[in-house]
């Protein structure tokens, strides 16, 4: 039987957002690289297992959430970071609203060079569907 990667259930958006986690008993601030309503990526200092459980504060402009989160995957760069995948899970019904609304502010913020990042990502999914039937 052969097993396919599973796909995203949301969208991630570009997004540079200042976490805080623990650690190894150690306390550490980072960065997000993007950010969903489903988990996030992060450049780290250190190694994530995949299945570790991590507990993260997000700061989302004068507010801040608490998640927890489950490690998917860890590579390292060859700066020495370590860029990892972080799934949500146990997600309160109030931080889950206060990042999706962040979210959508973040998708109605005017863009330099057009659309969003959701409304790119839907019109590539589009364009790749329409011409699949085509290559015959």
């Amino acid at each position: 039987m052969l097993l396919l990667p599973l796909r995203r259930n949301h969208l991630r958006y570009p997004a540079n957002k200042v976490i805080s986690y623990s650690h190894r008993d150690k306390r550490l601030l980072t960065v997000t690289l993007n950010l969903g309503l489903g988990g996030m990526k992060t450049k780290t200092p250190y190694h994530l297992s995949p299945g570790e459980l991590l507990d993260f504060t997000l700061v989302l402009g004068d507010a801040s959430i608490g998640l927890k989160g489950r490690t998917v995957y860890s590579h390292a760069l060859p700066n020495k970071q370590k860029i990892s995948g972080i799934e949500f899970i146990d997600l309160s019904e109030q931080d889950w609203r206060m990042l999706r609304d962040y979210l959508i502010a973040l998708e109605r913020w005017p863009k330099k060079r057009g659309m969003g990042y959701a409304a790119k990502r839907r019109a590539t999914r589009e364009k790749k569907r329409s011409t699949v039937g085509s290559r015959r």
